[in-house]
């Protein structure tokens, strides 16, 4: 135990440096350093040195038994070398409490130790939102979406975004619908059905929901649930406008609650590019897009990068990988077409389900093992820093 004799500063700096469950256990000890603990200047000052470490990893896979699917499961896993995702900790999911209700995927990325989980609900149009600080055991049930349509409107949920309004000390989740009136229409995909966007934002201090103008998005089709990433206050999904052949990024500023957007690298000179999927991620603190061939049997990636945010021309082919074999898709933040870059690293998953670590400076690429897990089928991977932020207590992490 750190010595009273030590200067004030001192102690606060070596505290500081703790895991969260060492300061969890000392909170239990000492009264003042449970108030210390409390006070939004140390918990920034200890989520500074948190993101300083190497970042651990949380996977959302499909346990299996006997080869058959029983469920998703959350796992994290603290050490990641260029071998393990090592000493893998199952995660217990309290929220999830009986067959009426599913985990589906992670929505975005760890922000401020905070993630944020959807899942399905049997019976119901809308998904679930649970807002999660798994070190401390936290957790927040977000209300129900304040949305009815009539009778002869149809609905399906679009894309959901999660982040933190650094303006205000928040936390929010953004989701987006679909609607169209189905008199006389049986098929959405009718060209005669015209459809129709509805967006609420949800703020963690007021717990409530509130519809915002999306005007901006209205002809454009959002790749929900894939390609998509959370970057500097902003959220970003991949879409396609309206009768168009291109694709491009579409971002929502948590902050002003306003959409933008973006342009995706020119493709113009690939062939076949109706069979070309581009991944969104995050390169060295910038927009970055994963370009690849998801019906080649040996899959080239060319990692293109935005280096002025918004520029259309600071787009830059930085990497190619391969062409490698036996290589089905992404890992990353949702479903199949995100992907994983942790400093060098590029995360892969091959056709079997296992996941492969690419080093980029070394050009090597190797076995990933997921140990500490009955499974493990990956779906899902995402950095997490950790955190004291309380959902329930509201501290927060002031700028």
């Amino acid at each position: 135990m750190v010595s009273s004799e030590l200067p004030e500063a001192v102690v606060e700096d070596i505290l500081s440096r703790l895991p969260v469950k060492s300061l969890k256990r000392f909170s239990c000890l000492n009264k003042s350093w449970y108030t210390r603990f409390q006070n939004s200047c140390f918990i920034a000052k200890h989520y500074h040195h948190s993101s300083q470490k190497n970042s651990s990893i949380l996977v959302c896979g499909l346990e299996t038994l006997d080869h058959k699917i029983r469920k998703r499961a959350l796992s994290l896993h603290p050490n990641l070398d260029d071998d393990n995702f090592d000493s893998g900790i199952i995660l217990d999911t309290p929220f999830f409490t009986g067959e009426d209700i599913k985990l589906q995927c992670i929505v975005g990325a760890c922000s401020n130790g905070v993630i944020c989980l959807q899942a399905c609900t049997r019976g119901d149009y809308f998904y679930s939102f649970v807002l999660w600080n798994p070190v401390i055991r936290e957790f927040k049930v977000v209300s129900p979406l304040p949305v009815q349509f009539p009778a002869n409107i149809d609905c399906q949920h679009t894309a959901s975004g999660f982040g933190y309004d650094c303006n205000s000390n928040d936390f929010k989740v953004v989701t987006i619908l679909t609607y169209w009136d189905v008199t006389g229409y049986s098929l959405i995909w009718d060209p005669r059905v015209v459809l129709h966007k509805h967006v609420e934002v949800y703020t963690l201090g007021t717990d409530s929901w509130r519809q915002i103008n999306c005007d901006t998005i209205s002809d454009i089709h959002i790749f929900g649930g894939c390609c998509e990433i959370y970057l500097n206050g902003a959220y970003h999904w991949s879409g396609r406008p309206k009768e168009k052949d291109y694709n491009i990024i579409v971002s929502f500023d948590m902050s002003n609650e306003v959409f933008g957007i973006l342009s995706m690298p020119d493709l113009n000179n690939i062939s076949h590019f109706n069979q070309i999927w581009q991944a969104l991620a995050v390169l060295g603190n910038c927009v970055a897009s994963v370009v690849y061939n998801i019906c080649a049997l040996e899959k080239t990636f060319d990692i293109w990068v935005m280096h002025e945010y918004g520029v259309k021309e600071s787009w830059t082919k930085q990497y190619v990988i391969g062409p490698l074999s036996g290589i089905r898709k992404l890992v990353g933040p949702a479903n199949s077409g995100h992907i994983l870059l942790l400093g060098d690293k590029i995360f892969l998953v091959e056709d079997n389900g296992q996941v492969v670590v690419y080093n980029l400076n070394a050009q090597q690429i190797k076995n990933v093992q997921v140990s500490g897990h009955p499974l493990y089928y990956v779906t899902q991977a995402i950095a997490y820093v950790e955190s004291l932020v309380s959902i329930t207590g509201r501290n927060v992490i002031e700028n």
